[in-house]
């Protein structure tokens, strides 16, 4: 991948609580043989720096309101605070109108990569790259006040 011309790029950053989705749209210029659509945020988890006495107690009633949990022993509100409870953004691409692909894992760095022949779990392979693309990033859940991200289209 690294002899492709990147031929997109944006960097961005996201509210804390921010839900919906961020569209962007490529035109690509001539017909490729390989498209790789890589996106990556963070932070993914609150870190101790990030836990004030009155955000602890915040995320201890969000638990008891939203997922009936009420946390038995330090550790164990630890463990959701910092372990369970995390950023998550999905990206989802179509080109001309058509659905190619959607990924969901829960990595904070993520490649759509698409040939004629393959595509990354979760995508179609396309016979051609040509046309305009739309990336669509869906944010979940962001724990953190500007929240970090990048995208980058490249194609060869």
């Amino acid at each position: 991948m690294n002899d492709m011309k990147t031929v997109y790029h944006v960097e961005g950053k996201l509210s804390k609580d921010f839900v919906g989705q961020i569209s962007y749209t490529v035109c690509l210029e001539e017909t490729y043989e390989e498209l790789d659509i890589e996106f990556s945020f963070g932070p993914q988890h609150f870190s101790p720096k990030d836990i004030t006495p009155e955000l602890k107690e915040r995320l201890l009633d969000y638990l008891k309101r939203e997922y009936s949990l009420t946390p038995s022993s330090e550790e164990e509100l630890e463990d959701a605070i910092y372990g369970q409870m995390k950023t998550e953004i999905h990206t989802m691409a179509a080109l001309n109108d058509e659905f190619i692909g959607c990924i969901h894992r829960q990595l904070t760095t993520r490649h759509m990569h698409f040939t004629p022949k393959e595509a990354t779990e979760g995508c179609i392979p396309q016979p051609c790259i040509e046309g305009v693309l739309k990336v669509t990033v869906l944010a979940f859940s962001v724990l953190l006040d500007n929240t970090g991200y990048t995208l980058t289209v490249k194609v060869r």
